[in-house]
């Protein structure tokens, strides 16, 4: 952007910001000072002032696009000779030189650089105006003191000052000469002193430790005699301890199962019950199938005790029924030798018969009581 004034000559600082937000084209830079921003309760309804509503309005009918009147539609009358079926027209270029045909319209870009603005340089310090009358006084040769006069008694104070300071500083040079010298005297009477102090104390820590060193040598003797008796009684009373322990533990051991056979714990441990469970199954359904057999052999053997019984009863009753068989034909046969007897004896002899027949009749009893007791 080029900077210019209203005269239209460039100027050399940049131009200050105009206050007057109103007629000026500059933004507030405050938005407490931009009349759009709406100031108070949002929710309520807003009550514009009249002349911000004539503003507002003014800006919305510029703002309004121009319709542009539809001009009516008028065919175009040209002499073109319609396409054939199923062909169009399209153009085409009949100059000497082809052209690119192209619907963008072609931009270049321009640009230019202007120069850049220095800022303005501070102000100077502002310095009040000088108020008042100056005024001055001329001092002339003596009429302050005399210099000759008035420096003797200065130089002697001076001086006097000077031999004092230095008399003193002699003299605390010798001072301190003469404690540095005792100093030192006692410093040597002082190294003797600790050093024969130091060497009456390293002989008595080479006793002392020497003495130490000779009991610690003799407690460590002590203690290992005493070690060594211990470890004569302990491996006496130890050999006599363990003299049938060896045994005793190996044979507890064994019987424990600690000293096992693989292969026979393996047996015993991981086949042997499976063996075990299988043949218990086995003697189990052999037993079931022994009690299933002694049921069914006793339920037989009652049935054939209780046909033997049925079979012998029917035995009985046709030995039974076969002998009153016989007896009836016994009796029958009897009866009949009896009938022809009698016949036999009436023919004969009528009174006999007679006499006979009471003998008959008993005869005849006795022949069916033995016939009953054969029966029988």
């Amino acid at each position: 952007a080029v900077a210019a004034t209203r005269g239209g000559t460039k100027t050399k600082f940049r131009a200050p910001q105009a206050m007057d937000f109103g007629n000026s084209m500059v933004a507030p830079s405050n938005i407490m000072y931009d009349r759009r921003v709406v100031r108070g309760n949002t929710y309520a309804a807003q009550i514009i002032p009249p002349a911000m509503q004539a503003e507002m309005q003014a800006r919305m009918e510029l703002a309004k696009p121009v319709k542009k009147k539809a001009m009516p539609v008028q065919q175009a009358v040209t002499d073109e000779v319609p396409p054939v079926e199923n062909r169009k027209h399209m153009d085409i270029q009949t100059e000497a030189y082809l052209e690119e045909l192209t619907d963008r319209v072609i931009e270049q870009d321009v640009d230019t650089q202007t120069d850049a603005f220095i800022d303005r340089p501070a102000a100077p310090i502002f310095v009040p105006m000088k108020t008042g009358i100056d005024v001055d006084t001329q001092i002339a040769e003596g009429d302050l003191f005399d210099f000759d006069k008035e420096v003797d008694p200065i130089l002697e104070v001076l001086v006097g000052k000077t031999l004092e300071q230095s008399m003193m500083e002699v003299m605390e040079e010798e001072e301190l000469a003469a404690m540095k010298e005792h100093q030192d005297h006692f410093e040597q009477i002082r190294n003797v002193e600790l050093a024969e102090t130091q060497r009456m104390e390293e002989a008595e820590k080479r006793r002392f430790e020497e003495k130490e060193r000779r009991v610690a040598q003799e407690q460590a003797r002590l203690q290992r005699e005493a070690q060594v008796m211990e470890k004569v009684a302990a491996h006496a009373f130890t050999k006599g301890y363990l003299q049938d322990l060896h045994n005793a533990v190996f044979q507890n051991l064994q019987d424990a199962g600690f000293f096992y056979n693989p292969l026979e714990r393996e047996v015993t441990t991981e086949f042997l019950p499976g063996l075990v469970a299988e043949v218990q199954a086995k003697v189990e359904n052999i037993a079931v199938s022994r009690l299933l057999t002694d049921d069914l052999i006793a339920a037989a053997v009652t049935r054939l005790q209780l046909a033997d019984d049925e079979a012998a009863a029917m035995r009985e009753k046709v030995l039974a029924l076969k002998a009153e068989a016989e007896a009836d034909e016994l009796r029958a046969i009897e009866e009949a030798a009896a009938a022809e007897a009698a016949a036999k004896a009436a023919a004969e002899a009528g009174p006999a018969a007679d006499e006979a027949a009471p003998a008959a009749d008993g005869d005849e009893g006795e022949g069916e009581g033995d016939a009953e007791a054969s029966a029988e």
